[in-house]
């Protein structure tokens, strides 16, 4: 033995110390990308989704309104039939009250595409935020396995 082969030893576990520190915190940095990419398509297709429901909430209020007013103008053409002074009374009250609640569903219809919508944009601003928090922290990760590769290695070198 010439007395090199311990400091040999010692410089190739260091250096595959090293190494294995570095295989560490890339892949802790390729997992955090990784993560952000899948966050951001979430974040796409609840975007997507968001403005699905604003045309869906368009054609059913649309819907909406045309059954609306046949109905009126069923009971307006009922009345008629039956010779009924629509001028004032029960039958103006009867359509007037009718109008309203056909707003008040109208309204309601809204509202409730709208807490759709706002739901998936929620879901989207989420997941981007989980995202951006995954590629941060593969970050850290990343720094912890070469800090702590680094640490070995001095330790076989002290």
């Amino acid at each position: 033995m010439t007395g090199l082969e311990i400091p040999m030893a010692l410089w190739i576990a260091g250096g595959t110390m090293a190494a294995a520190s570095t295989v560490s915190a890339i892949g802790a940095i390729r997992q955090g990308q990784a993560a952000k990419s899948a966050a951001d398509f979430n974040a796409a297709i609840a975007q997507q989704n968001s403005e699905i429901a604003g045309g869906q909430s368009i054609a059913a209020s649309e819907a909406l309104q045309r059954d609306q007013a046949r109905k009126i103008g069923s009971m307006t053409a009922g009345y008629a039939a039956s010779g009924v002074q629509m001028s004032d009374g029960s039958p103006a009250d009867v359509l007037g009250e009718s109008a309203r609640m056909a707003t008040l569903d109208q309204l309601n219809l809204k509202y409730n595409y709208d807490l759709k919508k706002r739901g998936y944009n929620v879901e989207g601003e989420l997941s981007r935020a989980n995202g951006e928090n995954s590629r941060t922290a593969s970050y850290f990760n990343a720094m912890g396995s070469m800090l702590q590769g680094g640490s070995k290695v001095a330790g076989y070198f002290a």
